[in-house]
């Protein structure tokens, strides 16, 4: 079992996955709804908002053509983005190197 657990994880990252199905949703999500999820422990308990607040809006902002306002809500949130897709190329990038290099070792 543990055998083919490794040999999804070799062609497949979790957190690629993760990010990329979290742009695309904040992509679709209608950035004018009033309602806003968060997980941070200070903005449930104190109302203390952090650098992220309305991260989720901006971004949705940006993918809606809305870059003004995008930058207006939160300037973080265009280089969010390309933090995030950065980061998931880069994951991707270096398990197809993993899976090339595992299948010239066992070829």
């Amino acid at each position: 079992m543990k055998k083919i657990i490794n040999q999804i994880y070799c062609y497949f990252d979790f957190e690629a996955v993760f990010w990329i199905i979290g742009i695309i949703l904040l992509a679709f999500s209608n950035p004018y709804s009033e309602t806003h999820y968060t997980f941070t422990l200070p903005t449930i308990l104190f109302d203390i908002h952090g650098p992220g607040y309305n991260l989720g809006h901006s971004i949705s902002h940006f993918f809606h053509g809305n870059i003004v306002t995008s930058l207006k809500i939160n300037p973080l949130g265009i280089i969010t983005i390309f933090v995030l897709l950065g980061r998931s190329f880069q994951i991707f990038n270096r398990l197809k190197i993993n899976s090339t290099m595992k299948g010239n070792i066992n070829g």
